[in-house]
């Protein structure tokens, strides 16, 4: 093996490891973010419910990012740099229900305020508040937002 080639091969695995890194750290990071945001509030169906359809669309999106961290370990794994020579039965389904999933989330996400319109929820229309949907509207003045948020 030439040095050249030697090179390619230690960059070529390392983008895999790399790859995998940001996927296990994107996940980790959907998963804790809506916590932080409240957006589990969607599913309780309290007087105040906080919705951001980002949230919804990367939430959706975990079934991608866990095909995609178990695909560069497979390439990280690989003999060589030779391209993958045939998908596993397992990935392609995987992969199927990921995109299902992903394009599932982008059409929730655009639906869910919709929903809310037509619901007995109203929006709380300033710019600190938009992402709030409240039974009375005076419940807007009682909602207090995360501190690191205000800044």
């Amino acid at each position: 093996m030439e040095m050249n080639d030697f090179r390619k091969l230690i960059i070529y695995k390392l983008s895999a490891i790399f790859l995998m890194v940001f996927f296990a750290g994107f996940t980790y990071l959907v998963i804790i973010m809506p916590g932080v945001l409240g957006d589990y509030s969607i599913f309780a169906f309290g007087d105040i419910i906080e919705y951001n359809g980002k949230v919804v669309i990367s939430v959706s999106g975990i079934p991608l990012f866990i095909w995609g961290f178990f695909f560069s370990l497979r390439v990280l794994l690989h003999k060589g740099m030779k391209p993958l020579k045939k998908a596993t039965w397992i990935g392609s389904v995987w992969g199927g229900i990921s995109l299902a999933s992903v394009c599932l989330g982008f059409i929730v996400s655009f639906i869910l305020p919709f929903v809310f319109m037509f619901s007995s929820y109203t929006s709380c229309n300033t710019d600190t508040y938009s992402n709030y949907y409240v039974i009375h509207p005076d419940l807007c003045k009682t909602i207090v937002t995360h501190r690191w948020r205000d800044k």
